[in-house]
């Protein structure tokens, strides 16, 4: 009912921008002759919200300042609202900004968090990225051989952080530690146990691994062109350390083509994400979610040991500050890749993008998913999904 009603309001938006462009991409000339349509020289509807920006947003000597309502939806957290503190500067590359954000959120499902992101070039030679977050919410989990869905209260604490060099350009090495400690309420365990789940009682994870990035995107906020590889060895349980000892291997593979310039571009994306050992359910590499297969809403619905996944989306920029994006994409959760092509899950959809900042391709992304196993996502968030 709720997704029902969310796309009927995609809809209404999507004619509502459409019918805007077309008045607004009409030459509208001013007294001199030029055009008074763009990002920096607008009018009626988007110079009203061009004012209402401004109240939020604060620039300084390349620094900019904002705190922006934090919204997001979806199917694991329902409506997520609090607010959002962040500041943003240029690096010592070009086309790569530094970013802090702090996010304060609560939602209709009763989730609580308070999380730390940031993005740090320090100099010309270092970067460090990696986000920090504390999180009370119910969450769900599939058990049985009928994939019964089963509601469980969780408090999660969990650090990602990585620093990497640049010894050469387009060319980052470094290493990076995951921190996470799970608590369940009192029915979980005895759920999880009697499936025979490996973190039935959650715990403490410990891991280290190097990282290799490969990165000769234009820019880092909705790249339009250029390659991103990463590669991520993660051991969990090194000497001891922690209540789990596994290991876990990803691979991510993007590529951006431009069409035409600041309007049009392709985005292309492959993840092989494998793990072996001892490692506890909802730490298994997933083929859902926001930031993977945008058809399965919920990240703990689809996984295993071995998933696999490919994907594209096209990306247009309609006017004044608002695009939009159609994604489709294909992949498989299983316990290993003996038969990577059978049973394969497809998903697809749309989404609208709202640019936060008039020259900043920062954007807020509107997406709705369906997939090929009849679920759904729908997603409200900051940046791309890849």
């Amino acid at each position: 009912m709720m997704y029902g009603r969310l796309l009927r309001l995609i809809v209404f938006f999507i004619w509502i921008v459409s019918g805007v462009n077309c008045v607004f991409s009409q030459e509208v000339r001013a007294g001199d002759g030029e055009k008074t349509d763009s990002l920096g020289q607008t009018s009626g509807i988007a110079g009203l919200g061009e004012k209402v920006l401004d109240l939020v947003t604060w620039e300084k000597e390349g620094v900019v300042y904002t705190v922006y309502p934090s919204l997001s939806v979806s199917p694991r957290n329902g409506f997520v609202y609090g607010v959002m503190p962040a500041v943003k500067w240029n690096s010592a590359h070009k086309g790569k900004y530094n970013t802090l954000a702090i996010n304060a959120e609560h939602s209709t499902k009763g989730m609580l968090q308070l999380q730390l992101e940031h993005e740090w070039y320090l100099g010309g030679r270092w970067l460090t990225t990696g986000e920090a977050f504390l999180n009370s919410r119910e969450d769900q989990f599939w058990v049985g051989a009928d994939d019964r869905d089963f509601f469980f209260d969780r408090k999660e604490f969990r650090i990602e952080w990585d620093f990497l060099s640049n010894p050469f350009p387009a060319l980052w090495i470094g290493g990076g530690i995951l921190l996470n400690n799970n608590r369940f309420d009192e029915s979980a365990p005895f759920v999880f146990e009697g499936e025979g789940l490996t973190g039935a009682e959650g715990g403490f994870i410990a891991g280290v691994g190097p990282k290799l990035v490969v990165d000769t995107r234009h820019r880092t906020l909705s790249p339009q062109s250029g390659l991103w590889l990463e590669i991520l060895p993660l051991f969990a349980g090194v000497s001891g350390v922690g209540d789990y000892n596994y290991q876990r291997y990803t691979f991510d593979g993007r590529q951006y083509l431009t069409l035409k310039e600041e309007v049009t571009s392709l985005a292309f994306q492959v993840i092989i994400d494998y793990a072996e050992g001892n490692i506890p359910f909802y730490e298994e590499p997933q083929l859902g979610g926001k930031e993977r297969l945008r058809g399965i809403g919920h990240p703990l619905e689809e996984t295993g040991n071995a998933v696999w996944l490919a994907r594209a989306e096209v990306r247009q920029h309609l006017w004044w500050r608002l695009g939009v994006v159609a994604f489709a994409g294909a992949g498989k959760a299983d316990n290993g890749y003996q038969r990577p092509f059978t049973d394969l899950i497809s998903s697809a959809g749309g989404g609208l993008r709202f640019r936060m900042l008039p020259d900043d391709p920062l954007n807020v992304r509107f997406d709705f998913g369906v997939s090929s196993i009849g679920t759904t996502g729908f997603f409200i968030s900051l940046k791309e999904a890849f």
